[in-house]
């Protein structure tokens, strides 16, 4: 009787293994840079520290939970509604957030403030896992509600044309 090895090399496994590692490596979207979604609003009549003062109690009221980045902007973050989970192969993450990330710019000749908001989704809120996902439309369009009650109901006396927002891809 011949001593055969356990484990014997066989090369069309060989290469059927090497190829399921290097697809699984080639679809991980590991340091993918996420494309950016901005809304940007411009106030006239209002100073940058007034609507960055009635923006943040806004949102405030609005059950958002807030933090500050590494660059010391504000972030916000609200948790998503029960049909945003985002799948990682055959689990499910309930846990997604969608993140408003405000700037501000005024330009004190024509006296308008700029409002620039990044829209994104994130999961794992605060923790070294957390992770930056794409928004889709109807993201796009509650962050766009979420602004217009923002403006009709902290900002009654600026005028309807001096609202623009737009969504940049």
């Amino acid at each position: 009787m011949r001593n055969q090895s356990l484990f014997t090399f066989s090369f069309p496994l060989f290469f059927l293994i090497m190829a399921c590692c290097g697809l699984i490596a080639c679809q991980t979207p590991y340091g993918k840079k996420v494309p950016q979604k901005n809304l940007t609003y411009h106030y006239t009549g209002w100073p940058e520290k007034s609507v960055k003062r009635l923006l943040f109690q806004y949102l405030d009221s609005k059950n958002f939970l807030t933090s500050e980045s590494r660059e010391g902007t504000m972030r916000f973050d609200r948790k998503g509604s029960h049909w945003d989970a985002v799948k990682y192969g055959s689990f499910l993450e309930p846990a997604v957030w969608l993140r408003l990330e405000p700037t501000f710019n005024e330009d004190k000749e024509s006296m308008q403030t700029t409002l620039s908001i990044k829209v994104s989704l994130i999961t794992h809120r605060l923790s070294s896992l957390e992770e930056e996902i794409t928004p889709g439309k109807h993201h796009m369009e509650e962050a766009n509600e979420i602004l217009g009650y923002f403006e009709r109901m902290m900002l009654p006396s600026v005028s309807s044309d001096t609202t623009s927002p737009t969504s940049e891809d």
